[in-house]
């Protein structure tokens, strides 16, 4: 009989340790992402105010040259009316990594060869922000963005986030853009299987090359 009792009480114990390691764990995961919707806010607000004074800077010293000098853009959502007023997460915010030499740019309808990954903004245990999606195996930014070790993938702007597929339609051929992304042109107030609601979304993405619709799209070699 105390036999049985002992390991009753050992059952309890265990089964105790278990919830309050459950309970710790969510408790750590809600941490992450509190006051998320704030977070994101504020974080895109610095962005972009910095964007925007880098840009204005540029061209009060250099005029009609000053994307000579400023790797700063600044693009309309492609699914908005720039003739009318528009808020300030309508537009994404471009920082240039490395300038193409290639001339045009993809049409939504295009298919467009491209390197990326995405994350989110930084946090406590992500200080880089927490990697959700990229193109190859590896996740380190030197192995995804070089042609040894890269694996590309297709996609047409318009299959993308609005804020995506607004930023490969303003790339060239050979452009490296680190791209911020406001959760109005991602994924809004929905939640994803690895993005949060309300998440500013950061992604580094290089166009390959673009292949316009009904044209022969060549395999990876």
């Amino acid at each position: 009989m105390k036999k049985d009792f002992f390991w009753v009480l050992l059952m309890l114990f265990c089964f105790t340790g278990a919830v309050t390691s459950c309970s710790e764990d969510s408790s750590d995961d809600d941490n992450e992402y509190e006051n998320w919707q704030e977070r994101n806010d504020a974080y895109f607000a610095s962005i972009r105010a910095n964007a925007l004074d880098s840009i204005r800077q540029a061209k009060t010293l250099y005029g009609n040259s000053w994307t000579d000098h400023c790797n700063w853009r600044t693009y309309l959502s492609y699914s908005l009316d720039s003739t009318i007023a528009n808020n300030s997460t309508d537009s994404i915010y471009v920082e240039i990594l490395r300038k193409g030499t290639g001339s045009g740019c993809p049409l939504s309808t295009d298919s467009c060869r491209i390197y990326y990954r995405g994350r989110l903004i930084p946090s406590a245990t992500y200080p880089e922000g927490n990697i959700f999606d990229h193109t190859g195996q590896f996740t380190t930014f030197d192995l995804i963005f070089n042609s040894k070790t890269a694996v590309p993938t297709l996609m047409r702007p318009t299959s993308a986030v609005k804020g995506f597929g607004t930023a490969l339609q303003n790339m060239h051929i050979g452009d490296l853009w680190k791209v911020y992304i406001p959760y109005a042109l991602g994924y809004s107030t929905s939640n994803t299987t690895t993005i949060p609601a309300y998440s500013t979304l950061i992604f580094e993405i290089e166009l390959i090359a673009y292949y316009r619709s009904g044209s022969n799209v060549p395999s990876w070699n």
